[in-house]
């Protein structure tokens, strides 16, 4: 065994001199760890944090500089570690094991922060896992206040948990049991409380490194932390946790059971103080980094986000006009919209022109607020930087060019689903504007209770401002609808990112649309058929995820025999190149998600794809969980006589014949003809 481990390591420091030249190779000395092993920050070597851990065993990635350092504090080495990951990329620290382990306690205090710019958003303080081979027991904490495994999840907000884990120093302690690879578990203790129980997976996403497919998949990657072998490993190497954090120490201990030991039973042991918070100079939480003002139009100037570039990013590149054939930010092409569009045959009670142009209102909201309802108004091209809330029931918003006529705004900077709406349009009963709040279930519809929109581009870009100046948020929604019992969208472009469709309830129509955007950027309970439309992932490192549908909800007794969920035919489903070669690729639907239903949740979540045209960018299980509860199985995810490259029945449940009857034409589905 002693000569098989030391192969091992040998390729992995071969394996080490393969990464680029511009990440200096670290000379390693590799040696697995044993019974009890405390690293007191700066105790080992007070200026060289690579040098104070490896003393210790923890083994460091070639970009360590980057993400950690040591910071002056009162107690034991007179330092803690800090790591930051808030700048995008991922780190860790390992520490190897031989293989043989029963049981590994990591034990630490920690201290971290809140995110300046997103309302108290912590920002995570731990993610850690034992690897033995490809399987792998995972503990994290993220940015929703939730402690993850590889297969559940415990939410620490109160009144559920403790709540803020990070303002302070908090005791952890993460017992992982490995005897049996395939059995391992993993249980989380915040200030001697049982936070979190999981279980293991085998990753199989392990087997090859994403830079670099040649490299052994049987060693490990030191840049990334990545790879089948013995080891534990700690820091942020999932891309979601978004790591802040300083540790006082760190105490692994292998194969010794000390679940009963206190804090200053261990610290007898060790001959440390493991009890006292330290506290620390010259250390500094994250500010904020959003700029005095959002930016003044559409095009982003390089001042606005703090960046020398004159003009940032420019989504008006042809004289107000954008190009359908490469679209702003994701530059793919719309395809089933057209600028050569017909115009509804309809009656106009109000005309909308920037240039006020005969008398015609200058602004959107302007000519809503005159119209009675059940009117339609007509919007003549231009950019509208508009946010839009529309309680008027019976508005259709009808344009002329999709290209050339679009309601934009940046509005994901403001945190949570219901701060980052575009276009609102809310037809409910006052209250259960929150998600998870609940309204009565109405009877029926009151009179007018519909909304339309045709050759209209809804553009929320504050994804892509938050991005620019370093926020995390990604929530951009176009259109909202909320109790809407009809609805009619024609020949328009949503252009997103997180959320970009946020549909409560109703029935709606979407028809030769198209709609981009990267996780779960189709949500809600609502009914919908999307006919004939374009739904394209935008890149995003996780994968992209398309739809959340919550409870199917139409919000109406009288139409609750129409609660079909979301369907999508005869669509095209692409998204960025990336993903054809990608690991993690674009997820079809995820679990239930409770709390996106306007009037109930005593159904399930439903989307079903059908005659549609699926690209290669589709994971090989293309259905998700939302959580161990709400799992894809108890959902009515389908699909029907799919096309595509993308196409396969494996892992993907097909509609059966007598399923389909309830799908076979719009009216079936939505229970209305769709007509402006």
């Amino acid at each position: 065994m002693k000569k098989k481990l030391l192969k091992v390591l040998a390729f992995a420091l071969a394996a080490a001199c393969i990464l680029p030249i511009s990440a200096k190779e670290i000379k390693r000395s590799v040696k697995p760890a044993k019974g009890w092993v405390l690293y007191l920050p700066g105790k080992n070597n007070s200026k060289d944090v690579m040098k104070d851990l490896n003393k210790s065993g923890w083994q460091v990635s070639n970009s360590y500089r980057e993400h950690f350092s040591l910071v002056d504090s009162n107690i034991n080495g007179k330092k803690c570690l800090k790591f930051n990951t808030l700048d995008g990329k991922q780190d860790a620290i390992m520490l190897p094991l031989t293989g043989k382990e029963k049981k590994v306690t990591l034990i630490f205090k920690a201290k971290g922060a809140v995110d300046p710019d997103a309302a108290g958003t912590p920002y995570g303080i731990f993610y850690a896992y034992v690897q033995k081979g490809s399987w792998q027991t995972l503990l994290r904490h993220n940015s929703s206040n939730q402690v993850k495994g590889a297969n559940n999840m415990s939410r620490l907000r109160a009144p559920e948990g403790p709540g803020d884990i990070v303002s302070d120093w908090h005791d952890y302690r993460l017992v992982f049991d490995v005897a049996d690879p395939q059995n391992m578990t993993s249980e989380c203790y915040i200030d001697g409380v049982l936070r979190h129980k999981d279980t293991c997976k085998e990753r199989t996403d392990f087997a090859k490194n994403p830079s670099d497919p040649k490299l052994s998949t049987d060693v490990f990657n030191w840049d990334m932390m990545l790879g089948q072998g013995n080891y534990l490993e700690f820091g942020d190497n999932d891309g979601s946790t978004n790591a802040f954090g300083r540790y006082a120490y760190f105490l692994a201990v292998i194969d010794d059971d000390v679940s009963a030991m206190t804090l200053e039973e261990l610290g007898a042991k060790v001959k440390a103080d493991l009890v006292t918070n330290p506290e620390t100079k010259n250390d500094p939480d994250p500010e904020s980094k959003r700029p005095a003002s959002k930016p003044a139009g559409i095009n982003i100037q390089g001042p606005e986000v703090n960046s020398k570039d004159p003009v940032f990013y420019d989504t008006s590149s042809v004289k107000g006009k954008i190009k359908l054939n490469k679209l702003p930010y994701s530059r793919a092409n719309a395809e089933v919209v057209t600028e050569t569009c017909t115009v509804p045959d309809v009656k106009f009670a109000a005309t909308v022109d920037p240039k006020g142009t005969d008398g015609a209102y200058k602004t959107i909201a302007e000519a809503i607020e005159a119209v009675p309802e059940n009117s339609n108004i007509k919007i003549m091209p231009g950019f509208y930087y508009e946010k839009l809330v529309i309680t008027k029931k019976g508005i259709g918003l009808i344009g002329t060019n999709p290209a050339t006529t679009v309601i934009y705004g940046y509005e994901a900077d403001t945190g949570n689903i219901n701060g980052n709406l575009l276009v609102e349009v809310n037809y409910l009963p006052k209250g259960g504007d929150a998600v998870g709040d609940k309204v009565s279930i109405p009877e029926k519809p009151e009179a007018n209770c519909w909304f339309n929109a045709a050759n209209i581009t809804f553009y929320n870009k504050g994804a892509e401002w938050n991005k620019l100046w370093g926020s995390s948020e990604k929530r951009s929604i176009t259109l909202a609808l909320k109790g809407v019992d009809k609805c009619y969208l024609k020949n328009c472009v949503f252009i997103g990112q997180q959320d970009t469709l946020y549909w409560r309830s109703g029935r709606i129509y979407a028809e030769n649309c198209y709609i981009e955007g990267d996780v779960d950027f189709v949500c809600g309970g609502a009914t919908a058929l999307f006919d004939n439309c374009k739904i394209y992932a935008i890149e995003q490192y996780n994968g992209g995820i398309i739809v959340a549908a919550a409870a199917a909800d139409t919000g109406y007794s009288s139409t609750a025999a129409f609660a079909k969920g979301y369907v999508f035919r005869n669509c095209k489903i692409s998204g960025a190149q990336s993903y054809t070669q990608a690991q993690k690729k674009v997820t079809m639907g995820r679990g239930t998600w409770t709390g996106g239903s306007a009037t109930s949740e005593t159904t399930v979540g439903k989307t079903v794809y059908i005659n549609c045209n699926f690209d290669k960018v589709i994971n090989a299980k293309p259905w998700a969980n939302w959580d161990s509860v709400n799992t894809a199985e108890k959902c009515f995810f389908r699909e029907y006589k799919s096309t595509g490259d993308g196409a396969t029945k494996e892992n993907r449940p097909q509609l059966t014949d007598a399923e389909y009857k309830d799908y076979s034409t719009t009216e079936a589905i939505l229970g209305f003809k769709p007509a402006f």
